[in-house]
């Protein structure tokens, strides 16, 4: 297996296509279904990369990544922005928060890819 990706998004059919896509290109997936999830799967597991959809009922993908800027032992996950909210402020502010890459929805499965090889340094 390659490179563990967690993935933290509300919607459930997106986990899925996300998780079909990367495992199909070789890499380990793990899911989150909300903030809190995300930000305990990441203490766990350490993976070397996380996806964040910022539109999520609750604490949101900005609220994720300010967590995991004041967090030592997280700070450094890479991180790659995935939102259908194309709202410039948020994906500022998603910048801002030390998110490392974004990917608007939708995105085909080579532009999922590609992303992810980017931000990982592939």
């Amino acid at each position: 297996m390659g490179a563990q990706i967690l993935v933290v998004d509300d919607e459930d059919y997106i986990c899925r296509l996300i998780r079909f896509v990367l495992e199909d290109a070789g890499y380990e997936v793990l899911l989150a279904g909300s903030t809190e999830e995300g930000l305990k799967l990441l203490r766990e597991a350490h993976p070397d990369i996380v996806t964040i959809d910022l539109m999520m009922p609750g604490r949101s993908g900005l609220d994720m990544l300010a967590e995991m800027q004041a967090d030592p032992m997280i700070r450094d996950v890479p991180s790659l922005v995935v939102t259908a909210v194309g709202i410039q402020a948020d994906l500022e502010q998603a910048n801002k928060l030390g998110a490392t890459a974004t990917l608007n929805k939708p995105f085909s499965h080579q532009q999922l890819i590609d992303a992810i090889r980017g931000v990982l340094g592939e």
